[in-house]
């Protein structure tokens, strides 16, 4: 039986999710990344439209976007700040999901068979399955949360614009099949409709029973909800295929993993990763990066 990540997307942000990421290695090194990075974006600093006035918050008096992530990742997860800002919370959800997930590969040798993502969640997966490194889908999830803060155009622009911008990324072998909620069929070595299923969850509905028969068809015996929350986990289980699942944030990744474990039997555990020297195996985007910069506990 094969094993599957998933990832939640928006109206799973609650405050202080970073802060109750595994407290790992694995995780601070995620963290570290994205601190790093969201610094350089936000000191090169996206605009609003020449000559329009912000009218939404995220923006500054000067209509720059993403001024609340000047500071990093440290205070991207409070209830002010994910409130008021699409942008940190489009961060902070993705940023999660990744950490959680290197947390289960790195930690505990648990690793994902297919990979899948609700709405904004499919970034992770992406990362997961090897498409985007870890900057090129903070870009690109940064983008996501300003288009849509914006309010200015139709979400199937929005879509478009998302779609135009992930053309001009480098298109990769593809190291896990990814599930698509959207179309609700799995992708192999096809990084293109991993890129359009992206593009799409702005503006067209999951088909979420779809994506579900789609993880059984894969022969996924145990799935596992990435942080923050556990509406993935209820919605499985709502589905009454016999797919058992488990969220990291509720059980631990520990607990998780051993339920992995004893439905598929999959991995073992080993602190530092497969091969005892922390390299995950998984893609350019799941890797660290960037040196611990961040000062966050």
């Amino acid at each position: 039986m094969n094993v599957a990540f998933l990832f939640p997307g928006h109206g799973s942000q609650r405050a202080g999710m970073l802060h109750r990421l595994p407290d790992t290695a694995a995780s601070a090194t995620v963290l570290a990344e994205a601190d790093w990075a969201l610094r350089q974006l936000a000191r090169r600093g996206t605009r609003g439209r020449a000559g329009n006035p912000p009218t939404v918050p995220g923006a500054g008096s000067d209509g720059s976007w993403g001024a609340e992530c000047a500071g990093g990742i440290a205070e991207l997860d409070t209830a002010e700040v994910l409130e008021s800002s699409p942008i940190a919370c489009h961060v902070a959800l993705f940023v999660a999901g990744v950490a959680g997930a290197r947390a289960l590969i790195e930690d505990e040798g648990v690793r994902p068979d297919v990979v899948g993502g609700q709405g904004l969640g499919g970034f992770a997966g992406a990362v997961l399955a090897g498409v985007l490194t870890f900057e090129e889908a903070l870009n690109a999830v940064w983008l996501r949360g300003e288009l849509l803060a914006r309010g200015e155009e139709p979400e199937a622009d929005v879509a478009i614009r998302l779609a135009q911008h992930l053309a001009t990324i480098e298109r990769r072998s593809q190291a896990v099949p990814y599930v698509s909620a959207v179309y609700g069929r799995c992708f192999r070595n096809d990084a293109n409709s991993v890129f359009e299923d992206l593009a799409r969850t702005v503006a067209y509905p999951v088909r979420w029973a779809e994506a579900v028969a789609a993880l059984v068809a894969e022969n996924v015996g145990c799935c596992v909800e990435m942080p923050p929350g556990g509406v993935l986990t209820e919605l499985v289980a709502a589905e009454r295929t016999g797919l058992r699942a488990v969220s990291v944030e509720e059980r631990g990744i520990a607990e998780a993993a051993d339920e992995v474990r004893a439905v598929t039997g999959a991995g073992e555990r080993r602190a530092g990763g497969e091969d005892g020297n922390g390299d995950s195996g998984y893609g350019p985007g799941v890797d660290g990066g960037a040196p611990d910069q961040s000062g966050f506990a």
